[in-house]
């Protein structure tokens, strides 16, 4: 006990002075105070909450069993108007597919509900995103991208302190929380809204992958022609591991859409065709625009136009490519690689978008059997690339010449796509084999 105790005072007294906690019994030396809350009536059968040995242990009766659990715990506190800050200690070992979050709300928790508060104040552990294996403050995790902890009651009265918790695999002996700390703070600076930016990716970016997607700040560009001679470019990977896999941009004090012009631009490169959509969300209503990426192993600049939306508290921009397809619909690891560059975002009447197009292009006869004619008016074409509807390249030439013929009779019948570049940029044409 007494070296609980001691603990508790150093870590009160490194992160918040000598502040008094709010919370009776945040040290858990027994459940005075405490309620047990089931989120679901189905979760008694597998779900245990027990307090032992001064903290809160929350586990699986059959460990074996897989399906999920959604269990916590919560006390009432007495809070005035003004902010707070919270924090608690967790240890767990191996977790994976759970959560574990701390709400505050002024309506009771109810038996078999579940339950979401007026706010969350921290979203202490997540065992698809953040470490699985970990002991020590819910602060210091760091698996919570805003102000961990940190929240704003506005008006004085009865509060409910809600610890939940759910999902599937609580490791090797379950998830035990200790020393609930919840001290008076300093109001937060004044936000500092995100009004533009413009990711060239010559140095590095704020940009993480996320839902099993991976990312490369500092990828090598693999075609640099075109629309894109820059050498140093983004790449994620493993786009479709999971249905939301994600680039994404984290601001705290919130992503500004206000002005109602704003919008986004990025080059985007890769082996298939899809939609690739970007999303503003996060903390208000969600803003969401998708264009097309539409030819294979080119580098193309979509433009995203967010001018009909005017949130400014949204915290996340997330960029999917092929949002809500699996793996098991895009099984090869070599069609999820994309690669990105030039990423803006501003002013949508100035953002720069490139769509060239070289003058007096031509390609017939086009259905054809046995070949194309490929011809410009006056630039000299250095390069043609022929890929089919996967992304696969299977024609390549660099004729140097203004018209060219290109043959078609060693191709299946089917969709082609043509890339023609020149010295001053690429075009694209379908192609049709008979």
């Amino acid at each position: 006990m007494m070296k609980k105790i001691t603990l508790l005072l150093i870590l009160l007294t490194t992160c918040f002075g000598y502040s008094q906690n709010l919370i009776n019994n945040g040290a858990f030396d027994n459940n005075t105070g405490w309620t047990i809350v089931n989120h679901y009536g189905t979760d008694s059968t597998n779900g245990s909450v027990t307090f032992v040995n001064g903290t809160v242990k929350i586990e699986k009766i059959d460990p074996s069993n897989s399906g999920w659990i959604h269990m916590g715990i919560y006390t009432s506190v007495y809070l005035t108007a003004g902010w707070y800050q919270f924090d608690m200690d967790m240890t767990f070992d191996g977790i994976d597919a759970i959560w574990g979050e701390v709400y505050i709300g002024n309506v009771m928790p109810v038996q078999n509900q579940d339950y979401g508060g007026d706010q969350q104040v921290i979203e202490a552990y997540n065992g698809w995103n953040c470490v699985k294996t970990y002991s020590g403050s819910a602060v210091a995790a760091g698996c919570d991208d805003s102000s961990p902890g940190k929240f704003e009651i506005t008006t004085d009265g009865t509060y409910y302190l809600v610890f939940r918790t759910g999902g599937s695999v609580f490791g090797a002996s379950g998830v035990v929380v200790d020393n609930f700390n919840l001290v008076s703070a300093t109001p937060p600076p004044a936000p500092v809204l995100l009004t533009e930016f413009n990711f060239d990716f010559e140095s590095a970016t704020p940009l993480v992958g996320a839902e099993r997607a991976e990312y490369n700040d500092d990828a090598t560009n693999t075609i640099t022609d075109g629309i894109n001679s820059s050498v140093e470019v983004g790449e994620i990977s493993k786009i479709n591991d999971s249905w939301w896999s994600q680039l994404q941009y984290i601001h705290n004090d919130g992503v500004d859409l206000s002005t109602g012009n704003k919008g986004f631009s990025i080059k985007v490169k890769g082996p298939r065709t899809l939609p690739v959509t970007i999303k503003v969300e996060d903390g208000g209503d969600t803003a969401e625009v998708t264009e097309n990426y539409t030819t294979p192993n080119v580098w193309q600049e979509l433009k995203f136009d967010f001018s009909s939306y005017t949130s400014n508290t949204n915290k996340k921009i997330a960029v999917f490519f092929d949002m809500q397809v699996n793996d098991d619909v895009v099984t090869d690891p070599n069609l999820n690689i994309f690669q990105i560059d030039d990423f803006v975002f501003g002013k949508y009447s100035t953002l720069s978008i490139k769509n060239y197009e070289i003058p007096g292009l031509t390609v017939y006869p086009n259905p054809t059997s046995s070949k194309w004619r490929i011809a410009t008016s006056n630039q000299e074409i250095q390069s043609i690339e022929v890929f089919n509807v996967i992304g696969k390249r299977v024609l390549s030439l660099k004729p140097n010449t203004l018209a060219v013929n290109v043959d078609a009779s060693i191709l299946s019948p089917g969709v082609y796509i043509a890339t023609i570049t020149t010295e001053r940029g690429t075009s694209s044409r379908k192609l049709i084999k008979n």
